[in-house]
């Protein structure tokens, strides 16, 4: 099994990339201080502020002092999510965004754990799925983000799928807010190897033709956990060990790598090819035998991205700006361009058309309650005991 990619200053992969002012004002960059709804208070010209504004003008002040705030964002290995955070630097100049990203939650949690448990703080905000941030959940490592939240704009119900209280992933239903929906289609195939039409459904991934040919990420990984889970689902653990260790896929947890390994063609099928990551290739004019494939046993429907508050933020007031921020139509028509993601506003752009829910279409839908949660964490188990079977471990 491959090694996670090494890491830099707190734990995490730094990263980089300047997006010329140019292009951050066509993209999505708010004005100084973002607007009001639409629905403004009454009174005429003088009138006192809403409440709600005089708070929010408050919080925004008390966050200038405090001058930064640190963003623990899982992407897979990418560096997808700079351009939004340009956009809230623009937005607010005097808090200067940190954005350190690590490429999987099962290296995110033990860090913040360990931290929690020494005194240390380094993060204020957090971004990974429930099945990993539940943990820090019940060691009081996370804070409800509810109170958090008041911004009129960002909380209009209508604007989102399912209704705002949708969003709410945690058992609780107070502490991890999803603000993204995605249906998984993770499977890559590259045409120079496969076909057209010769890998559509479950069955295709177990034909022998592949025995060897095939990458899979670690499975304690989003990018294979949530899809076994929906093939448990659909097709039972008989599938599962087919595809797990009589196929002798290859395993790794390094993202980059396994883009890399499919656009020299070492590998034929593969899961764990973020888009961000493959455009890097694309750019160089390489990538371009890889297509994104749909199977339709595997599909699932999820958050891509979920937002957690830590205890002990050493900056609180900035932390609130920023998810106030980050759920308006401003700030997630930001999060979609950037992360090439599929906002759950309906006011903002799909980030990635091929991962948008469709609509009349039933998923396995991997919400954020108990039941999916401990079936999660069994499918993980199953899945690192088959991973250790196809290694002979």
């Amino acid at each position: 099994m491959e090694q996670p990619p090494s890491v830099s200053r707190r734990g995490f992969i730094q990263v980089g990339g300047v997006v010329s002012a140019a292009a951050l004002a066509a993209a999505c960059a708010p004005a100084a201080t973002p607007a009001a709804p639409a629905a403004a208070p009454a009174g005429g010209p003088g009138a006192a502020p809403a409440a709600w504004e005089a708070e929010w003008d408050k919080t925004v002040a008390a966050a200038k002092k405090e001058g930064r705030i640190d963003l623990g964002w899982i992407l897979g290995g990418g560096g997808g999510y700079q351009e939004g955070v340009d956009a809230f630097a623009k937005a607010y100049p005097d808090i200067k965004p940190e954005l350190n990203v690590l490429t999987s939650g099962s290296l995110l949690v033990p860090k913040v754990t360990k931290e929690h448990e020494a005194g240390v703080y380094s993060f204020d905000l957090v971004f990974t799925q429930v099945n990993f941030a539940e943990s820090l959940v019940d060691a009081g490592a996370l804070q409800p983000l509810k109170p958090i939240i008041f911004r009129p704009d960002a909380l209009e119900d209508g604007k989102w799928r399912d209704g705002f209280a949708a969003g709410w992933v945690d058992k609780d239903k107070a502490y991890g807010y999803g603000f993204s929906a995605q249906i998984s289609q993770i499977w890559w195939i590259n045409t120079d190897l496969v076909k057209e039409g010769e890998v559509t459904k479950a069955d295709d991934l177990i034909n022998p033709k592949w025995r060897g040919k095939i990458m899979l990420t670690d499975p304690r990984s989003g990018y294979t956990f949530n899809t076994a889970l929906a093939l448990r689902i659909n097709k039972g653990d008989d599938y599962l060990k087919k595809l797990f260790v009589d196929q002798k896929p290859a395993y790794s947890r390094d993202n980059r790598l396994i883009t890399e390994a499919m656009v020299k063609g070492q590998y034929a099928i593969a899961t764990g090819v973020p888009i961000q990551i493959l455009e890097e290739f694309q750019k160089q004019g390489l990538g371009k035998n890889l297509k994104q494939i749909n199977i339709t046993e595997s599909d699932y429907l999820g958050y891509g991205h979920q937002g957690w508050m830590l205890k002990g933020a050493p900056h609180p007031n900035a932390a609130k700006v920023f998810f106030n921020w980050l759920l308006t139509k401003d700030g997630q028509t930001a999060y979609a361009k950037s992360a090439l993601e599929n906002s759950r506003r309906s006011d903002a752009p799909s980030g990635n058309p091929a991962t948008a829910p469709k609509p009349g279409v039933k998923y396995v839908w991997l919400a954020g309650n108990r039941e999916m949660n401990d079936k999660v964490a069994d499918i993980q188990k199953f899945g690192v005991e088959l991973m250790n079977q196809a290694q002979g471990g």
